[in-house]
């Protein structure tokens, strides 16, 4: 029988969470127990804990406050473990912002960390990078070959900062399909099946960043889909330029000098210099930079990188739970 692993959901239901399928594929060696931690719930042990502190910096007025507070309860309940001579691992979601501390970790037997900083993983010798993966319910397609797909290329999101720019150099490539929304989870939107079902159907996806990170969901959901991931990326010069723009420095202060040079060469940091997928730094380079790739080839070498990849993923997670849990 497999080891139970209990994973300890810090005050929200997986269901809700983006990352449910995806974190049990990655723990598909596991039996797991899925817990939801409610106040002053006792630990467990072969403990993994799945936090998402980073929700209440978007609730707006007092979310600094209330955030505090949030993480000194956390906090008291990782020493706990300790306390009781038990052992425990985090699978840490979200800080797109990098707002959250990351002053706990040291209480922590591992942590993998999804939203790559560098720092964290030099100071924590056991602080992994975890890729976002793909929303719950769309790692279940079988990916149709490449060259049997409908569209060369396909967008469905919401249009916003860099994607209007996007969108309009994609329109001047035939044989695309797209559909825009206004907002987040917009009704209007396709579902998640639609979703998965227009990247099976594609050729070549290209993925804006998200908010404030060049990396998102759309990046892992193309390469789990097999189509060929256009990804925005930042050079030194863009990232200074946001860096100092005023209307930015206003809305956010300057609370993490580091915050947008973190998109900086963010895709060789967090995958290596040999990550092959196509990136790019201005959509209007779009329409030369698809038509220069060999689309059978380049795809084949995606495809084979990524299940690699979560191989080796996988293979880290086992060996770190096995290791502290023995």
């Amino acid at each position: 029988m497999p080891k139970t692993i209990n994973l300890i959901w810090w005050k929200f239901q997986p269901s809700i969470s983006y990352e449910y399928d995806w974190l049990n594929f990655l723990l598909s060696d596991f039996k797991v127990n899925h817990v939801v931690y409610r106040e002053n719930d006792i630990c467990l042990d072969n403990a993994i804990i799945v936090a998402n502190l980073s929700q209440i910096f978007f609730t707006g007025r007092g979310a600094r406050k209330a955030y505090s507070n949030e993480l000194h309860q956390f906090q008291s309940y990782i020493r706990r473990f300790k306390s009781e001579g038990m052992r425990v691992g985090l699978f840490h979601l979200g800080d797109e912002l990098y707002r959250e501390s990351t002053s706990f970790y040291k209480d922590l037997d591992f942590v993998f960390r999804q939203t790559y900083k560098e720092e964290s993983h030099k100071n924590y010798s056991k602080c992994y990078y975890l890729p976002l993966g793909y929303k719950s319910g769309f790692g279940d397609i079988i990916s149709k070959p490449i060259t049997e797909r409908d569209y060369l290329w396909s967008f469905a999101g919401q249009l916003k900062g860099s994607r209007y720019e996007m969108i309009k150099q994609a329109k001047k490539i035939s044989g695309g399909k797209y559909h825009t929304t206004t907002q987040w989870n917009d009704p209007k939107g396709l579902n998640t099946n639609e979703y998965a079902a227009l990247l099976n159907n594609t050729v070549f996806s290209p993925c804006p960043m998200g908010n404030h990170s060049v990396d998102c969901f759309r990046v892992y959901e193309s390469l789990e889909a097999g189509t060929i991931p256009i990804i925005e990326a930042k050079r030194i010069r863009e990232c200074l330029l946001v860096l100092l723009n005023p209307q930015l420095i206003i809305k956010y202060g300057i609370w993490d000098h580091k915050f947008w040079l973190r998109n900086y060469r963010y895709w060789e940091k967090a995958f290596s210099e040999d990550f092959p997928c196509p990136l790019i730094y201005s959509w209007k380079d779009l329409g030369m930079l698809t038509s220069s790739i060999d689309v059978e080839s380049t795809s084949e070498k995606i495809q084979l990188w990524w299940k690699a990849y979560k191989r080796s993923l996988t293979q880290l997670i086992q060996a770190t739970i096995e290791e502290t849990f023995a």
